[in-house]
């Protein structure tokens, strides 16, 4: 039989310590930011940082799991100013509350404008959605059109800069 001495070293007392949880060190979120950043497209996260940082507007097409998706990518910040916009007008009066949630959850999206070019790893950020207006999805002969999309740049197997529907 153990005797308490032993149990306190086991015990639930003991679990703070030795749970295990610990922040990650620098070196730790570096090999995890390139190994994350290994499987982005560099080209594509060029063009998503002059989207963001410059606000350009650029149309393009992105092949995503056999769907093309036509569009012209805008900044984070005009994505969710549409939706800031539609949801007030939708909401206000009926629901301020959900009006005031929406709001704050789309004014959360938005990078900061001083948000640095690099990150805590001492690496480049990695830009993790790419936003569209005026988007135009097509699959197996079938088209849908929508005023804005998101996707996660990681899911885009191809782009084309320049590309368009042809309407």
């Amino acid at each position: 039989m153990a005797d308490i001495s032993e149990q306190g070293a086991t015990g639930p007392e003991s679990m703070g310590t030795e749970s295990g949880f610990r922040p990650l060190t620098r070196s730790e979120r570096r090999n995890i930011w390139l190994k994350e950043y290994g499987s982005q497209d560099f080209a594509l996260q060029a063009w998503a940082r002059l989207v963001e940082k410059q606000n350009l507007e650029i149309e393009v097409m992105f092949q995503m799991h056999g769907l093309l998706v036509f569009g012209t990518m805008v900044s984070t910040e005009a994505y969710a100013q549409f939706y800031i916009t539609l949801h007030e007008e939708m909401y206000r009066e009926q629901e301020p509350g959900t009006a005031d949630f929406l709001q704050e959850y789309y004014t959360a999206l938005i990078p900061a404008p001083d948000q640095p070019e690099i990150g805590p790893e001492g690496l480049p950020v990695v830009f993790r959605y790419a936003h569209l207006r005026e988007v135009t999805m097509m699959s197996a002969g079938h088209k849908i059109k929508v005023p804005y999309w998101r996707g996660k740049i990681s899911e885009i197997d191809g782009f084309v800069i320049g590309a368009s529907t042809g309407e």
